[in-house]
């Protein structure tokens, strides 16, 4: 029974048991109640039907359905459903509390040419489709199921006592079971639940929690690309053991994932208990981009040069600690500065990467001008390492102070000591008591403050003005509108300058 069809049935259905109401004053309601609903376009007929028939006392709920209906026009609170669908993927069954205690269920999603929909086969229909030799691709038969509204507006087709299923004859008038999994470059945040086709270009390591919602568990993130663009995938629980790093370049299919908007406000994909993922093939090798031509804000795939690796920090970052280290590195052609974070500095220390030639996935390009700025996240994934034979050396480039802009990371600049070394005590918002030490720094282009902090105030307090420095690997902070600063860290070097 087309959607059509099913309206009509129900229109005539109203009209029936209210003969005191002409068509076209039905109509006119129903177009209506549209006109408010709330609901996607694909079920807002459907919608308005249901709603005006409750407003005037009618329950199209019992409306006998001899025919099948098409799953895109099933809504929720229908008996007695017949339809017809093609198995897109098959659920672990799980068991859950009832109110008869617990019970088994298998959940399988199922679609035809106008949607899909979940099944769900409770108690002893359970395993049914191991016993009737159902698998994912088969056209099945529902009959007599009942319907629910299902999470972020999905439908749920319920298989009860009366229900049954079976296995039928291939249909041409249902699509294949890949028609049902969209590409990434169609999905959009108007899409709730979806199924995808992708390749994993990525893939973080595994991660135990323990939380009041989600309770104990497992989670990873991967990355799922097509072409140039790429969106993430949060794997909980069980999914999160189903794929390791083994599987980048993999082609996987990603039944019921459910699409959220990122901290970032960019498209994002999740997977929990009510959606499954099945790796298929390989398809080759990354593509990989250079630094000269890397956009800021995008993930790329870089086979980077490690020239020099500084020691290991811990900063607190939103009240949290955590681990970074900084890296020189090179594409052979391009410098850049990489901060490396977390569990990726330990695989750096294991393969000991200054010196080497590592093909990294999913570096996040931070920002380009006079100086480009990469960062790993938590999808980035190391695949090859090799002895670095290019004699590449770590560039000494020297900045002009007029050259100078925030942000710029681990470079060096010269000037004259222009102001005697002035220490004192700051207080943090913390209440912390710390030393800070500061100075200006002159050249030929302009004057710049110079500020050290802690124990590495004793890099500058020695200096007096007139005194000719080189400050080697050095940061560059914005101090208010307008104003820069040269902050010397722990991995800095100051050097003293002849000056003729």
């Amino acid at each position: 029974m087309s959607r059509e069809e099913l309206i009509q049935k129900y229109i005539e259905a109203i009209l029936e048991r209210r003969r005191d109401m002409s068509r076209e004053e039905l109509i006119q309601r129903i177009e209506e109640k549209k006109k408010h609903a709330r609901v996607s376009e694909a079920y807002r007929e459907v919608w308005a039907v249901f709603s005006v028939a409750n407003e005037l006392g009618i329950r199209l709920e019992e409306v006998s359905l001899e025919k099948e209906i098409k799953i895109g026009s099933i809504v929720s609170g229908l008996t007695s459903v017949s339809t017809r669908g093609r198995v897109i993927a098959i659920l672990e069954p799980k068991e859950v509390e009832s109110a008869d205690g617990k019970v088994m269920i298998t959940r399988v999603i199922i679609g035809d040419s106008s949607g899909w929909g979940y099944l769900y086969l409770w108690r002893e229909k359970a395993n049914l489709l191991r016993e009737l030799g159902i698998d994912v691709g088969d056209v099945v038969r529902v009959t007599r199921a009942y319907s629910k509204e299902g999470r972020m507006g999905t439908i749920e087709i319920h298989l009860g006592n009366a229900g049954s299923i079976s296995k039928i004859e291939d249909s041409l008038d249902i699509p294949t079971r890949e028609a049902f999994f969209k590409k990434l470059g169609e999905l959009s945040y108007n899409d709730n639940v979806v199924n995808v086709k992708a390749v994993v270009t990525g893939v973080s390591e595994i991660k135990k929690f323990s939380d009041p919602i989600r309770g104990e568990g497992t989670v990873r993130r991967i990355v799922l690309a097509e072409g140039d663009l790429r969106i993430p995938l949060t794997l909980w629980h069980e999914h999160s053991t189903k794929i390791t790093e083994k599987d980048v370049f993999s082609t996987v299919l990603i039944a019921g994932a459910r699409v959220r908007r990122g901290l970032s406000g960019s498209l994002e994909l999740e997977l929990n208990s009510m959606g499954c993922l099945e790796i298929l093939s390989k398809i080759g090798e990354a593509e990989y981009s250079v630094l000269s031509k890397a956009d800021p804000g995008k993930l790329v795939n870089l086979k980077l040069h490690v020239l020099k690796m500084f020691k290991e920090n811990v900063i607190s970052l939103s009240g949290r600690a955590r681990r970074m280290v900084d890296a020189i590195v090179s594409d052979g052609e391009s410098y850049a500065v990489l901060t490396c974070w977390g569990s990726i500095i330990d695989k750096l220390k294991q393969v000991d990467a200054e010196g080497k030639k590592i093909a990294f996935l999913n570096i996040l390009v931070r920002s380009r001008g006079r100086q480009i700025l990469l960062s790993t996240t938590s999808s980035t994934t190391i695949i090859d390492v090799e002895k670095d034979i290019s004699n590449l050396k770590v560039p000494e480039k020297t900045y002009r102070i007029n050259e100078l802009e925030p942000g710029m990371r681990k470079i060096h600049v010269e000037g004259i000591v222009s102001t005697i070394p002035e220490e004192q005590e700051v207080i943090l918002a913390s209440g912390e008591k710390i030393r800070a030490c500061r100075l200006n720094l002159m050249d030929d282009t302009g004057v710049v403050e110079v500020i050290a902090w802690r124990e590495n105030t004793s890099k500058i307090l020695g200096l007096q003005p007139g005194m000719g420095v080189r400050i080697k690997w050095c940061n560059v902070r914005e101090r208010g509108i307008g104003r820069l600063c040269l902050e010397v860290t722990g991995d800095s070097e100051v050097e003293m300058m002849n000056i003729e």
